[in-house]
């Protein structure tokens, strides 16, 4: 019982966050977080891509976190860090 009602106290106060947040400036945070996760997502949708797309050459892309982390902060840089050391393994 004691777990539901610390569940449902979190959930209040974020949902608290969510709608006071927008006038203290919270919103800006959140946008960020956004999207930075549709940034990863994105970076995760193009490694398995890549790694469906080069699977029949004997290449191996690597799908992990590390990999799209790397894509997701740096971008074009990241994708090229990622393809040099896919060709270089």
């Amino acid at each position: 019982m004691r777990t539901y009602i610390i569940f449902a106290a979190v959930t209040v106060l974020l949902f608290l966050v969510l709608f006071i947040g927008k006038k203290i400036g919270y919103g800006i945070i959140f946008e960020k977080l956004a999207i930075f996760w549709f940034r990863l997502a994105c970076s995760f949708a193009l490694l398995y891509i890549a790694h469906i797309a080069v699977d029949g050459y004997d290449i191996v892309v690597p799908v992990n976190f590390f990999s799209a982390l790397t894509i997701t902060i740096l971008g074009l840089p990241g994708i090229m860090c990622i393809a040099v050391l896919t060709v270089f393994q």
